[in-house]
């Protein structure tokens, strides 16, 4: 089920890339993120940065002007050139990579970022590839570094349109006046996070999300921080 879903992902967000889509601008809770915990808390020095999933290369960017030196992956070639276009000096760092193609991490020495982020992409993983995943990431991450990432919340109004289960994924199937659609998705109560991102140990689980229409509803999401203890 798990490679089903990540074929069907990967087409679906290439033809969205194709059309248009992407940010433009990086996201208010990344940069909140960045400044309420990695510089005011954690007093963290900006480093190497690697972002899961980085699309368009907004908030990769973003980390760049900060004075972090940039790295990213996504599922879509167009969403990667499009990141390499705006990040010119660090378009070696950014490659095409299927999400569930643990020898990447194999490219990077081990204690490298000292922020590793994934930006609402993990939930279209199974539970084992994302603990796959975390044991290659955690490694490569250097002691006192921050892991961030995202999931989907139950709270979300994509989780009155749940169908069926199969496997760690929901069903999900909109059909409104904006969104018709059917996708997979891998839900997470906030108690099943530290659990799943161990070794890092938690920081902050907070959330984030908009209620823009009143006939969608919210597009909550968990907030996951966890540092690698030194």
């Amino acid at each position: 089920m798990s490679n089903e879903v990540l074929t069907t992902t990967t087409k679906d967000y290439e033809a969205r890339y194709q059309n248009g889509y992407g940010l433009i601008y990086p996201e208010s809770h990344i940069i909140r993120v960045h400044r309420h915990i990695l510089q005011w808390e954690l007093k963290q020095e900006p480093d190497a940065m690697f972002d899961f999933g980085c699309g368009s290369g907004q908030h990769a960017w973003y980390f760049a002007q900060q004075g972090y030196t940039p790295h990213g992956c996504d599922v879509s070639e167009t969403a990667i050139q499009q990141a390499k276009s705006i990040l010119p000096n660090h378009a070696d760092n950014f490659f095409v990579n299927q999400a569930g193609d643990l020898s990447i991490w194999d490219r990077y020495e081990p204690n490298t970022f000292n922020l590793w982020m994934s930006n609402q992409v993990l939930y279209y993983l199974s539970d084992a590839d994302i603990r796959a995943m975390v044991e290659r990431v955690y490694s490569k991450v250097k002691p006192g570094g921050a892991f961030v990432v995202s999931m989907k919340s139950y709270h979300s109004w994509y989780a009155q349109y749940i169908t069926a289960s199969e496997g760690d994924f929901k069903k999900i199937e909109i059909k409104t006046a904006r969104v018709q659609s059917t996708s997979y998705i891998n839900f997470k109560r906030k108690d099943e996070l530290a659990p799943l991102f161990a070794p890092f140990k938690p920081l902050h689980i907070g959330q984030y999300g908009e209620h823009i229409r009143e006939d969608e509803g919210a597009t909550t999401h968990w907030l996951f921080v966890g540092i690698k203890e030194a």
